[in-house]
């Protein structure tokens, strides 16, 4: 499928919890993850894929954390959900759980670097 179908089947399939997507490259080489949203704003609509599935929140999460298992937690505060960040060679974190803070903190753990299928 191309870029301009995918963006037509993640609008038809969509929910109202999908913030993420996982998708492959027809080649099925490797996995990639990115917010939704940027994800259709950087869409080719020419690029072909092989694949996708939408995620909600929880199992990017989930996701996010069997990586870095170590490294991330979240807790319930006054503040609201949030998320404690051990970040190697570097201050820890705390920000809030969304969906923002979950792919920036995948992003820089996986140095934007695809995973390998």
């Amino acid at each position: 499928m191309n870029g301009k179908q995918i963006a037509e089947e993640i609008n038809r399939v969509r929910t109202d919890q999908d913030r993420f997507i996982r998708w492959w490259r027809k080649e099925n080489d490797f996995i990639d993850y990115d917010l939704i949203a940027r994800f259709l704003d950087n869409l080719d609509e020419e690029e072909e894929f092989g694949g996708f599935e939408l995620l909600d929140t929880e199992r990017m999460w989930q996701t996010l954390q069997a990586r870095i298992p170590e490294r991330v937690s979240r807790d319930r505060t006054k503040a609201g959900e949030m998320i404690y960040w051990k970040r190697p060679g570097k201050d820890d974190q705390t920000c809030p759980f969304s969906p923002e803070s979950i792919m920036t903190i995948f992003d820089v753990e996986t140095r934007g670097n695809v995973i390998e299928a």
